[in-house]
């Protein structure tokens, strides 16, 4: 034993820990292979194998980071009178008077001391394994050492202890050393060393968002179509508010849908996990990158997860939730960490990240919760899109900045994504109002009171057309169970000139007439369309729904696309399931 250690202690490292933490992520890797062999039917197998390839690039990376501890025989940390052979530099002694400060980082999954060191110093230290072949804007600044104290044997409180009282008495005996020389006044009052945090501060664009979800939560029970079932809102209501559809996005350029989606919540427990890993994300990240990165972050990614829904999802899915966001956050603080390699961020932080990141991008790790189903490919763009632009931006973030540069660019894009997500309540107020006052949209919601009321409303406004809505009266009133819907037909019938059409449909709803022979008084292809279609009306309130569907489809391919009885075959249609 070297004069100079005669104080030394070993820690070696708590390879039970490390293993069952690289078992998961081979069994995370395993599972991710079988799903690219075995793909679900409704899914591109392409876009699969793409986010299964991205898992094992990071695997890659993680494995390279446990290994060395896994395999090493060495151990992980060495405290001694002379000075610190830190874990990522087992070959070399760092000598105290080299530590300029020192931090203690302290979270749910991580317990680190950070040393801040003369840069002279620290340009002296080389990195083992496949980390000292990477770049150092990847692999973080030399300048700060990370001793991650929970994958030690050894409690932490009596590592750190032992820490500070050995930096303590070589940092007095320096100041002695130097009183001595005279190179320092005895009245100088030089502090010990203090840490430094560069985290402080508290998250408020984190609580901004949080606040912003759940009032718009609120927005969803309070202004929804239908009455939310058990506290949770309906599709069509999530639909109609701003949920992402692919034909809506796709065929009728609503791209609006993507922006507004991310805000939306699908039921109450999905509002809570989503702002508990966002509480989450906020204390981790945004303190550590400020809030203007933490938000362009934060809202590319849920752009990117509307965007993989849309895509990859079956094409009747409403997609709604934050969580894109949100599994993209967590995806930038394991990219963004290899800058902190050294710093705040180091390997346990990345592993509490990687606790919820993984089990939201696998399915066979997670179940859906209260029989909700959990969007992946939301999860999968979100993750993709949060790695991608934290990776990019730490080629541009000087070592000596606290935060990244180009916060006005984070800003200018954050600002536009809510102003085009605001300017967007203006297309779903109106659709949501027309949705309200339309009978139609009324009648294929389900809603046949308030669509009965309205198609009697359009009758006195529209007297030319009158007949027509009279029949779609009958129709909601039947279907809603409506006792007086005969005798309100025949009400309207006998205000209807007999000699004209449409008059052989009230005929056939009436008794008077079969479906056969109100073809044969149809006198062109115009009206044939329409017999056609209430023939069908009458098979399904009749309840066989395999004739009605047939002239439903025959009404579909015969009817002009301005007429009503077009709009009614493909709204049965779509409540019968043809797609």
């Amino acid at each position: 034993m070297k004069p100079e250690e005669l104080r030394r202690t070993e820690y070696v490292y708590n390879k039970g820990k490390l293993l069952l933490v690289f078992l998961v992520m081979v069994a995370t890797t395993a599972g991710a292979i079988w799903l690219g062999f075995h793909p679900p039917r409704d899914k591109d197998p392409h876009a699969i194998w793409f986010f299964v390839s991205l898992w094992l690039a990071l695997f890659c990376i993680l494995a390279s980071l446990a290994l060395p501890k896994l395999l090493s025989k060495r151990p992980g940390l060495i405290i001694s009178t002379a000075g610190i052979r830190a874990p990522n530099f087992p070959d070399q002694i760092l000598p105290w008077s080299a530590i300029r400060s020192f931090d203690r980082v302290q979270a749910k999954y991580s317990d680190v001391i950070v040393l801040h060191l003369e840069p002279i110093a620290a340009r002296t230290l080389t990195r083992q394994w496949l980390v000292g072949r990477l770049p150092e804007w990847l692999t973080g600044s030399r300048a700060k050492v990370t001793i991650p104290l929970q994958v030690l044997r050894g409690n932490p409180n009596t590592i750190f202890d032992q820490f500070v009282e050995l930096l303590s008495e070589a940092y007095e005996a320096e100041r002695q050393a130097m009183q001595e020389d005279g190179s320092i006044a005895p009245n100088d009052e030089d502090e010990a060393l203090e840490p430094a945090l560069n985290s402080g501060g508290h998250p408020i664009f984190t609580y901004i968002l949080l606040a912003t979800l759940i009032a718009v939560y609120a927005a969803e029970l309070t202004f929804g179509l239908e009455p939310p079932v058990a506290g949770t809102p309906t599709n069509w209501t999530l639909f109609v508010l701003g949920g992402t559809f692919r034909q809506s996005i796709g065929e009728h350029g609503q791209w609006w849908r993507l922006f507004t989606a991310p805000f939306m919540h699908g039921g109450i427990l999905h509002l809570a996990f989503n702002c508990v890993s966002l509480w989450f994300a906020g204390g981790l990240f945004e303190r550590l990158i400020g809030w203007r990165w933490f938000a362009a972050i934060f809202f590319a990614s849920a752009l990117g997860g509307s965007v993989a829904s849309v895509w990859i999802n079956a094409p009747n899915t409403i997609g709604v939730g934050a969580s894109g966001g949100i599994v993209g956050l967590f995806a930038a603080v394991i990219a963004a960490s290899f800058r902190f390699r050294s710093g705040p961020i180091a390997d346990t932080l990345r592993i509490g990240a990687a606790q919820i990141l993984i089990p939201s991008l696998l399915p066979f790790l997670s179940a859906a919760r209260g029989g909700e189903n959990i969007d992946y490919a939301g999860h999968f763009g979100g993750a993709l899109i949060g790695a991608a632009l934290s990776s990019l931006l730490l080629a541009f973030w000087p070592r000596e900045r606290p935060t990244p540069r180009f916060g006005a660019a984070a800003t200018a894009f954050s600002t536009l994504f809510v102003i085009i997500a605001a300017a967007s309540l203006w297309p779903i107020s109106n659709t949501r109002q027309f949705i309200v006052n339309d009978p139609m949209a009324n009648y294929f919601a389900g809603k046949y009171e308030q669509a009965a009321t309205g198609f009697a409303v359009r009758t006195a406004e529209n007297p030319p057309t009158a007949p027509y809505y009279h029949l779609w009266r009958f129709m909601a009133q039947s279907r809603g169970n409506d006792t007086k819907a005969i005798a309100d037909l025949k009400i309207a019938a006998s205000k209807t000139d007999q000699g004209t059409w449409p008059y052989p449909v009230f005929s056939l709803f009436l008794g008077d007439l079969k479906p056969d022979e109100l073809m044969a008084k149809a006198a062109d292809s115009n009206q044939r369309c329409e017999a056609t279609f209430y023939n069908g009306e009458w098979y399904l309130l009749g309840g066989n729904t395999q004739e009605a569907r047939q002239r439903f489809e025959a009404a579909l391919s015969s009817c002009p696309t301005t007429y009503m009885e077009y709009d009614g075959a493909k709204g049965e249609l779509n409540s019968l399931g043809v797609q």
